[in-house]
């Protein structure tokens, strides 16, 4: 008798623990839900930098690979000059095929990063921001303009 109440109360220990277990874990799996969404969104924020990085070196190459292979170019004799435009031709597409391939990788990156969020609203930014680029351009161009027109003005009063 004393046996049965012994393991009456043990279950009822088990069932108790069992209890608050089920409560528990919940939350900590939402916790580390959390937590491994917040890691997620990490990497893709360093793999997204690193990205910015690959594109502006390969921006650098691409003014400098082709244009080393074109001075060769000139420089060479008549007989290797073919070698050289085929190099500068290559060159200029594999850089043009790396640059697409960072870009492509750090979309469909982002797209399963709002796919996981559930988040369709959220836009895929791209790699490098263009409008930067552009306004700073526009704005160098805007400022070169008027030093023209103020230097033509002071020539055109002499």
């Amino acid at each position: 008798m004393q046996d049965t109440c012994k393991n009456n109360k043990d279950i009822k220990v088990n069932k108790d623990n069992m209890s608050n277990n089920v409560n528990e874990q919940p939350l900590s799996d939402d916790k580390r839900l959390r937590e491994m969404y917040d890691k997620l969104v990490g990497y893709e924020k360093t793999i997204h930098e690193q990205n910015q990085r690959r594109i502006k070196i390969g921006l650098r190459c691409i003014y400098f690979i082709p244009l080393f292979f074109l001075v060769l170019l000139m420089i060479v004799p008549d007989s290797s000059k073919i070698i050289f435009l085929v190099l500068w031709i290559v060159s200029l597409f594999a850089i043009a095929v790396y640059l697409i391939g960072v870009e492509y990788v750090d979309y469909k990156l982002q797209e399963k990063l709002n796919e996981i969020s559930g988040s369709d609203t959220q836009s895929v930014s791209p790699v490098v921001q263009m409008d930067d680029m552009v306004q700073e351009i526009a704005e160098r161009v805007e400022q070169r303009l008027d030093t023209m027109h103020q230097s033509t003005g002071e020539d055109a009063e002499q």
